[in-house]
């Protein structure tokens, strides 16, 4: 490159203006902190029902997507390797990720809780999503999936959304009567009257009400869906038992195929989102030469953020050391070793900038040392003064 052109190259960079890729989810300092919290309290409430954290790589083999995902695959964030012209995927599904890497497991014993937090990436609706959830894999008992519920259930309780409930279906009930016709599944995902009403005929005013009543399911008999209705039915008597509340949505139909049973959205009736949501889908290891029965949900993080105050993350003490710098490092060493969460100034601003500064970015109390004397700002323009002796004293 000859000097001119490196010239030219490097102006175009420089008047280069930072922007966000399209579909990107940028996150202010200020949700990242939120998002911090509820990875804590994802690992306190997940963990206090015994489930184990797994950590996981952002990509997939995509010919497992391609079976776990047929058609929907096309929205999967797709890359070949040059070297070895093997395709893969940035991750699409926790769910197929979490079951393709605890089936590789050399020492696995079934039944076993995951949980997870991270994003998912798709074409659509922006690149990427962020999650966290559990699956409970080796379990086809359906009191695996009602703890699934129940631990979804009180993660949600845990960071503020006290009006949740339980939106109950069964995966099979629409299969069984679309059996696969495009046509059909579409009008149930549109829940489009006139075209369901073709195919239900007298039952579609009941089979579309959503209730907490169990007399809806009577409708399921007239359909030969027995089974259904009787899962349904226990299901729904065991929520009760533990205090869940929930309705019936016959007409429910999750977006990714492998669901094989039941099947649910958790609701915020407040803010009137959907904000969690999953079931149970025994056959999905079966991509994997596998058959284990398993069963799991996710909340959907980047819908619950946008309803949750966010706040700066707050620090303790900024220290503002005007004189050799020795002494401000000591005193932030000490406030360290006791748990304080401590900056240090490194720039030689002005005070009143620095105190300014300091405050905008969540620290509570500022230390300035100056002429052998030290000051605490606990505002902009309040401080005391003390010796530095004397407030090692009080710490």
């Amino acid at each position: 490159m000859n000097f001119t052109k490196s010239l030219t190259v490097r102006f175009k960079i420089d008047k280069m203006k930072p922007s966000l890729i399209s579909g990107e989810r940028f996150y202010s300092l200020e949700e990242a902190n939120l998002i911090k919290k509820l990875f804590l309290k994802a690992a306190e409430v997940f963990e206090s029902f015994g489930y184990d954290y797994i950590n996981l790589s952002h990509f997939e083999p995509y010919e497992f997507q391609e079976k776990a995902f047929g058609e929907r695959v096309k929205e999967a964030l797709i890359f070949k390797d040059t070297n070895t012209g093997e395709i893969f995927s940035l991750r699409f599904d926790f769910t197929t990720q979490v079951v393709r890497t605890v089936l590789s497991l050399k020492n696995l014993t079934l039944p076993e809780r995951i949980y997870y937090f991270g994003n998912v990436f798709s074409l659509s609706n922006g690149y990427e999503k962020l999650q966290t959830g559990v699956e409970f894999l080796g379990s086809s008992s359906i009191n695996a999936d009602i703890e699934v519920i129940e631990v979804l259930f009180n993660y949600l309780k845990s960071i503020g959304f006290k009006n949740v409930k339980v939106i109950l279906s069964h995966a099979n009930i629409v299969k069984k009567i679309a059996r696969k016709n495009e046509k059909i599944l579409k009008a149930f995902y549109e829940r489009n009257y006139d075209e369901l009403s073709k195919i239900l005929k007298e039952n579609v005013k009941n089979f579309m009400l959503v209730s907490e009543d169990r007399e809806i399911l009577k409708v399921l008999e007239k359909l030969n869906l027995n089974e259904e209705k009787k899962e349904l039915e226990e299901f729904s008597r065991t929520l009760e038992s533990i205090g869940i509340p929930f309705k019936f949505d016959l007409c429910e139909l999750r977006k990714f195929p492998y669901y094989s049973g039941i099947i649910f959205e958790i609701y915020d009736e407040d803010r009137k989102i959907s904000v969690a949501g999953g079931g149970r889908y025994d056959t999905l290891s079966r991509i994997y030469d596998k058959n284990i029965p398993a069963t799991g949900g996710a909340v959907y993080l980047e819908k619950v953020i946008d309803y949750m105050q966010k706040e700066k993350n707050k620090k303790d003490y900024f220290i503002i050391d005007k004189e050799n710098g020795k002494v401000g490092r000591e005193i932030a060493d000490i406030l360290r070793k006791k748990g304080k969460k401590v900056g240090i100034e490194t720039e030689n601003n002005n005070l009143e900038r620095s105190l300014i500064y300091a405050f905008e970015k969540g620290f509570k109390e500022v230390i300035v040392l100056e002429k052998g004397s030290l000051k605490v700002y606990t505002t902009p323009k309040d401080y005391v003064i003390m010796k530095v002796k004397e407030f090692l004293e009080l710490l």
